[in-house]
């Protein structure tokens, strides 16, 4: 049985879902994105953690010479690291949270 997403997970996904792809946006284009897990050891049948995820379009997603399913070493050549990929994400998440809250 799948577990229910919390709260924070369902706020997580929408936030990456209605990013850009990064991966099109570093190329100077805004492509609306699909939600890509992070897999870090957990294998095939184990769903990574909602909060490991970074916005991709479906062509850097899954189907592209440079994409991180079918052409990874270019796309870490190209974008860096889904693991860098993703604090660079965190910190614009949190920069705009903090804008929202009137931090700065």
């Amino acid at each position: 049985m799948a577990k229910n997403k919390t709260k924070l997970e369902k706020e997580r996904l929408e936030i990456i879902g209605n990013m850009p792809c990064y991966a099109c946006y570093q190329d100077g284009k805004e492509v609306q994105a699909e939600v890509h897990h992070i897999r870090k050891h957990t294998g095939m049948g184990l769903r990574p953690s909602h909060f490991d995820t970074i916005p991709l379009c479906y062509e850097h997603h899954r189907t592209g010479k440079i994409s991180v399913h079918l052409g990874k070493k270019a796309f870490i050549d190209r974008y860096g690291t889904e693991q860098d990929i993703l604090e660079k994400v965190n910190r614009e998440i949190e920069k705009c949270k903090q804008e929202e809250l009137g931090i700065f």
